[in-house]
């Protein structure tokens, strides 16, 4: 047999990586995407693009004063729709101006080049959606309290001051008002993210990489009746079906461990609890034995019965590199095995 040759690059993905992480605060998501930014960078030269709306951002600060990671704190800026759907074509925001990729901003002269950048992140679902359905000029709920009707009216809306019970108009006061949000905002917001994500994809780097808290579904809408923790989206609709959108899911947790240390002063030997930290890369249950709750994961690079259904480490950032890594020799393993039998007489 011939082996028939590759597609042409154009309809190929543009991102070799495109995942998506999840779990609690603490669990080592960010700390264990900057040991990855650091790896990619010591072997390859390329830089990342960091794009964050939390307190996450300090995990990249040793990388952010090297020069290896440029990073977008996007919750301070306004219009979220707008910064969300730029920021996912790869533009990137300069002086309160937006570079697009190839672009070259005409006042400072910077050239947005994506050429050598290794990695994009985007830290994450859930912030970004408490992002867009909040108070930031632009935001659903800004929307809401300045009138605009996104679907249903808004279930809140009030103004910071004393009003005129005739007129309606601010007589004292600062005037500041506040929304709430309708049912609709939360499917435009999930729609508005998936499609996030969906753009990202064809960001032409290494890695593009999503995080996520952990979120719980609405069990009795879904068809198995199953209460599922998986990546949180605004609302629980999306919550246990955004994960269809990337390549693989991992979710990462923190895991009490028994260790034994021995005292200075006695010499006695005795265990005391530390953590562990694991990356599961398919479903499981609680790491613990005390829930029975599924924790949604899943590995689609390689077979997963070769895949270990989780890495562990003693400190946050070594397991992400290892499942990379694994990742990396089992598809090339694949490959051989299917060339040699395409070529085998």
């Amino acid at each position: 047999m011939t082996p028939t040759q590759p597609p042409p690059a154009s309809t190929r993905p543009a991102t070799a990586i495109f995942d998506i992480l999840y779990g609690g605060p603490a669990s080592g998501k960010s700390e264990s995407i900057a040991r990855l930014i650091e790896h990619v960078y010591r072997t390859t030269g390329k830089t990342a693009r960091v794009c964050v709306g939390d307190g996450s951002a300090m995990s990249y600060y040793a990388l952010l004063e090297a020069g290896v990671v440029a990073l977008c704190e996007y919750n301070m800026l306004d219009w979220p729709r707008t910064v969300l759907h730029n920021l996912a074509k790869g533009a990137w925001p300069v002086d309160g101006r937006w570079v697009f990729p190839g672009e070259t901003d005409p006042v400072s002269g910077w050239t947005n080049d994506l050429s050598n950048v290794g990695v994009w992140v985007f830290e994450g679902l859930t912030v970004a959606g408490d992002y867009l359905m909040g108070h930031a000029r632009g935001g659903l709920a800004d929307q809401a309290a300045h009138g605009q009707k996104v679907g249903q009216d808004s279930p809140i809306r009030f103004i910071d001051g004393v009003l005129d019970p005739k007129t309606g108009k601010l007589v004292e006061g600062p005037g500041t008002a506040t929304g709430g949000n309708s049912p609709a905002h939360y499917g435009v917001a999930q729609r508005l993210l998936a499609e996030a994500a969906n753009d990202s994809k064809l960001l032409p780097v290494d890695y593009v990489l999503w995080t996520a808290h952990e979120g719980s579904n609405d069990p009795e809408k879904d068809m198995n009746r199953e209460l599922v923790v998986a990546p949180a989206m605004p609302g629980r609709a999306m919550t246990g079906q955004i994960q269809k959108l990337f390549g693989n899911t991992l979710h990462m947790v923190s895991v009490p461990k028994r260790v034994k240390t021995q005292d200075s002063h006695t010499g006695k030997t005795t265990d005391e609890l530390d953590l562990e930290y694991r990356l599961y890369t398919r479903d499981h249950f609680s790491a613990t034995g005390s829930v029975t709750t599924r924790f949604k994961a899943c590995t689609r690079s390689a077979d997963d019965r070769n895949v270990p259904q989780f890495f562990v480490a003693e400190r946050p950032g070594v397991a992400l590199l290892q499942y990379y890594q694994t990742l990396a020799r089992l598809r090339q393993e694949q490959a051989t095995q299917i060339r040699d039998s395409v070529n085998t007489p």
